[in-house]
């Protein structure tokens, strides 16, 4: 019966919370209090500390320390990967984050880092790397290679900082308001109206084709790829990702799914109607052997999204 108990382990998958205030820390240690247990795995997708990483700053060190509480109140494996803001501090600032947890991939490594749970099989990429290397030297063989050598009924979940499959700001969506109050990019409170320069701004990150965006051609790739295989796979498979400051879930096959879960300590706003389910909320996703779920930070006891019974794999 041991096989059982590994897999009714939980995945909890926060992204994107490298600023995170003293109210949220209460609010996830609470959380952790009604939901988590000492087997459960708590993920951090990336942007683990914002603004430029781990550099060793007065600031830097007051929110990584706000981080590592919440880390430290989850009783069970804690693991994280890395986004663009965390590499902003370059592999040293990684190399900081690796003294207080464990990073997946190790910090500067270009090839994927596997960890078996029971029947779930993650599988870390760093997604930043191959975006500024271009997809240089990626073992793409590799990755086929895993689909190959498991079971059809086995789970394989990607864990990587850039969706694979976003409608959030870096998919190109930019709502009316994006448009009017384009200094909110700097600060949320920032409602100063400048329509024109706003858009003007939106145009010319769309014709850049920002590192950051699915528009740039290394991020299309990955994205390409991923799901080109992931369509093609028996098993079920799951991407976990942030990067874009919601919760979304889109449907990519029969039994393969990408979560977005970038909203750990704020929120942009998303085309809903793109996606299977989104919603612009401080938040975060369990998975469970019998279903995935969304939950607002601000209500622990309510379940805001569930996949339906006819639908989970």
């Amino acid at each position: 019966m041991w096989w059982v108990l590994l897999w009714a382990q939980q995945i909890f998958a926060v992204g994107d919370a490298g600023a995170l205030t003293k109210r949220q820390v209460h609010l996830y240690e609470r959380f952790w209090v009604e939901h988590a247990r000492k087997d459960d795995i708590l993920i951090w997708l990336g942007d683990n500390l914002y603004p430029a990483g781990h550099r060793d700053k007065r600031r830097d060190r007051r929110r990584w320390e706000r981080l590592l509480a919440v880390s430290r109140a989850f009783p069970g494996t804690v693991l994280a990967t890395p986004g663009n803001h965390d590499w902003k501090a370059g592999i040293h600032g990684l190399l900081r984050q690796e003294k207080d947890l464990r990073i997946l991939p190790h910090p500067g490594a270009t090839t994927p880092e596997t960890l078996s749970i029971g029947r779930w099989h993650l599988c870390f990429i760093d997604s930043e790397i191959y975006i500024q290397s271009s997809g240089k030297d990626f073992p793409w063989k590799w990755i086929d290679s895993l689909f190959q050598k498991l079971a059809p009924q086995d789970t394989i979940v990607f864990v990587l900082h850039h969706p694979p499959r976003t409608v959030g700001a870096h998919g190109g969506h930019f709502p009316l308001l994006a448009h009017i109050f384009p200094l909110r990019v700097l600060s949320p409170y920032m409602y100063i109206p400048l329509p024109g320069l706003g858009t003007l701004f939106i145009l010319a990150r769309k014709a850049s084709k920002h590192p950051t965006d699915l528009s740039h051609p290394a991020y299309a790739d990955l994205s390409k790829n991923l799901l080109a295989r992931a369509q093609r796979a028996p098993q079920v498979v799951i991407f976990l990702s942030g990067h874009d400051h919601n919760l979304q879930v889109h449907r990519i096959g029969e039994k393969q799914w990408a979560i977005v879960s970038g909203s750990g300590c704020k929120t942009e706003p998303l085309a809903r109607r793109k996606a299977l389910w989104g919603r612009a909320v401080v938040g975060l996703w369990k998975l469970t052997p019998q279903s995935m779920e969304a939950y607002s930070l601000h209500r622990p006891d309510r379940v805001i999204w569930r996949f339906p019974e006819s639908v989970v794999p």
